[in-house]
């Protein structure tokens, strides 16, 4: 009896393995774009002032075992497409630096990417012009500027970042198509360690189990 409850329970996990394991291999063919990153989904970030900005992300690794970012991760890269004539500005920097960038100017921040309503959730912070445009700025990691759509690339690392999203000569408003993805290089390897244990897990208590039918 023991034996059989057990072989059950084994087949169903194998069973699960074998699904999730499909699920990531099949997430991972379909969602890369042509560049091989998996996006996220594309959302306006639009503002009043000159910028708008994503909330801090803050990334931790741990350096005496392996670099986390890189390996989970991978390059990570955003696309921004404008639906102003003026252009856009993409760009991203650590936090510090956008903080001191954008003190006392006018800017949104986007609170929640995933509204209700399909739409981010945004809070304004009414204030001045930024002291110079982005593009003469030189703390940013990645940019990229120009009247069609523009696509920016960097390395995650230590610390806590920002995204930028404004016009190319820093004026108002802003308004643009946003999206965000990542390499995630061990979509693949994972899927594929789970489809493989999975049907091993399966046909190993498929064995046990009818061992245990046919004893009794």
């Amino acid at each position: 009896m023991l034996a059989t409850v057990t072989s059950s329970v084994l087949l169903l996990l194998g069973v699960g393995m074998v699904v999730g394991g499909g699920a990531l291999r099949l997430a991972d063919s379909t969602l890369r774009n042509d560049d091989g990153f998996v996006m996220g989904s594309t959302h306006r970030w639009q503002s009043p002032g000159y910028a708008v900005r994503s909330e801090s992300a803050e990334i931790h690794t741990d350096s005496t075992t392996f670099d986390l970012p890189e390996r989970f991760l991978g390059t990570m890269t955003a696309t921004a497409d404008p639906t102003t004539p003026n252009g856009v500005f993409l760009g991203v920097a650590r936090t510090a630096d956008v903080d001191r960038y954008l003190t006392d100017v006018a800017h949104s921040t986007v609170l929640d990417p995933f509204d209700g309503d399909g739409g981010p959730t945004l809070t304004f912070v009414d204030g001045g012009s930024p002291a110079v445009a982005p593009t003469e700025a030189e703390f940013w990691v990645s940019s990229a500027s120009g009247l069609g759509p523009q696509a920016i690339t960097w390395e995650p690392e230590d610390g806590e970042w920002t995204l930028v999203v404004m016009n190319g000569e820093g004026t108002t408003p802003v308004s643009a198509a946003v999206s965000v993805g990542a390499e995630v290089p061990v979509l693949d390897t994972v899927g594929a360690v789970l489809l493989v244990a999975g049907l091993v897990l399966v046909g190993g208590s498929g064995i046990g189990l009818w061992l245990a039918v046919r004893q009794r």
